[in-house]
């Protein structure tokens, strides 16, 4: 496998109970979704077990779902563009803290803020990294072209075609 694609793997595990969080999922739902069970869920999330391509392809597929029907979520597309297709943008201290800063919009919306606030936070959060306004990625671009283009990334790096 490519270094970049285990990157945004990595990335993606890393982050997963926060994505899952802003998605407005539970552990279970979440596994649902994706065919596998809450303590799979759970073993990703603590990294207990290693996501492998697979796995990333069925949680991004999931996520790109949730992205084109769920228009009132802004935050998730911004989150999982910055976290899994913009990651390589950022110096180690600057991913740290745009780590935290969407851990922190994760705990929020797992509190129940949505909507506006939840963008609004959001981009507070992330205007000391550097991501002022989030011009960097709107919300309509945040996917860049939708599954196609990430996976069309993954499989072209790969051995299957």
């Amino acid at each position: 496998m490519e270094k970049n694609t285990q990157i945004q793997i990595n990335h993606l595990q890393e982050n997963l109970m926060a994505i899952r969080k802003i998605a407005g999922w539970t552990a279970e739902e979440f596994g649902a979704k994706i065919g596998v069970t809450k303590q799979t869920i759970s073993n990703l999330e603590n990294k207990k077990t290693p996501m492998n391509l697979t796995q990333y392809i069925a949680i991004r597929a999931v996520l790109d779902y949730e992205i084109a029907n769920n228009k009132k979520n802004t935050v998730l597309p911004q989150v999982v563009t910055i976290l899994l297709d913009k990651a390589d943008d950022f110096n180690e201290k600057d991913y740290n803290n745009l780590k935290e800063a969407i851990s922190a919009v994760s705990i929020s919306a797992a509190g129940g803020v949505a909507g506006a606030t939840l963008a609004s936070m959001f981009a507070g959060l992330l205007a000391p990294i550097g991501i002022i306004g989030l011009g960097m990625i709107g919300p309509i671009g945040a996917i860049a072209g939708g599954t196609a283009y990430w996976l069309k990334k993954i499989l072209s790096k790969t051995d299957i075609k």
